[in-house]
């Protein structure tokens, strides 16, 4: 049997709903930061771009669907230290995003990986999946979008939307290499340990540690060219001199010191106050102790590729 034609979904209707949905949101929501991610070189293997960056935030009001806390998987001890599993559902509606989103016509719904700032609990949030049906075609239309969104995971991504409290997310992880080109070898250790701390008393060699005038971290000893990659670094080292010199503070490796070169490197900032992760510690008593063979070979061939 046909519907009733007598009872129809009016344009009337459907702009009352509209309208009553955007100021509900608008009394009971939040003001949020949408932040779209632009991206630069596409992997269409994985489908992923390791150089995307977010340029702009645009103010929009949200609605906290999930209102009684964060959801998700909370905070844990995992095997690679703290791990901090939040997740938000929101609720945006499609007529506001459309509007306050005008200026780009490329963007016509909310996307996946793009992001959410939370200022309530200044986090980002990163949008995992759009629903664009949910509530059910009320009156015959659609009216909201509910977003699912799990908390950001910083990876080198560049951030510069003009918001400080946004751009800080990279500005406090984030940092340029420097390059060490050693000289004469000093001690008899030859070798460096990835992730430990290397350090100079100014003015003589084979200082300790306690008297160091200038510290920093390896990210990388590369023996066959003398380079030490190093970041993370406190104080001043000097260079050029016979009583220049680097010395591992866990390694006791010690050489001259002949240049000091920046790099284009970026690195995590392993002075922040809350380290992501063990692994650096891992990597260092490795290395120290020879348990774990983290040298890079092609397992199928046993290094013979």
């Amino acid at each position: 049997m046909a519907k009733n034609p007598y009872f129809k979904y009016r344009g009337s209707e459907q702009s009352l709903v509209n309208d009553l949905t955007i100021e509900a949101i608008k009394i009971h929501g939040q003001d949020m930061v949408y932040i779209p991610r632009t991206y630069v070189d596409i992997d269409q293997l994985f489908g992923e771009d390791v150089l995307s960056k977010f340029e702009e935030g645009n103010y929009i009001e949200m609605y906290i669907d999930s209102y009684d806390g964060f959801e998700g998987e909370g905070d844990f001890i995992a095997k690679f230290g703290l791990e901090i599993r939040d997740s938000i559902t929101l609720v945006v509606s499609k007529q506001r995003f459309e509007q306050t989103m005008s200026h780009d016509s490329n963007i016509t719904r909310p996307r996946e990986g793009d992001l959410i700032y939370f200022p309530l609990s200044k986090s980002i949030f990163e949008i995992k999946f759009v629903e664009h049906e949910n509530p059910f075609y009320q009156v015959g239309s659609l009216y909201t979008y509910k977003l699912s969104c799990d908390l950001f995971r910083y990876s080198h991504e560049e951030i510069n939307t003009d918001f400080s409290d946004i751009d800080s997310a990279e500005d406090e992880r984030k940092e340029y290499a420097d390059e060490f080109t050693l000289g004469s070898q000093i001690s008899a250790t030859a070798s460096f340990y990835e992730g430990e701390i290397v350090y100079q008393v100014s003015g003589q060699t084979g200082g300790l540690s306690a008297d160091a005038t200038a510290t920093a971290t390896v990210i990388e000893w590369t023996p066959a060219t003398s380079i030490l990659t190093v970041a993370s670094g406190t104080g001043t080292f000097n260079s050029g001199g016979l009583s220049d010199s680097v010395i591992g503070q866990s390694s006791g490796a010690e050489y001259t010191l002949s240049s000091i070169a920046g790099t284009t490197m970026i690195v995590p900032n392993l002075n922040i106050d809350s380290p992501q992760g063990d692994n650096d510690d891992i990597q260092l008593e490795a290395d120290r102790d020879s348990i774990i063979d983290f040298s890079e070979n092609d397992p199928f061939s046993l290094g013979n590729f």
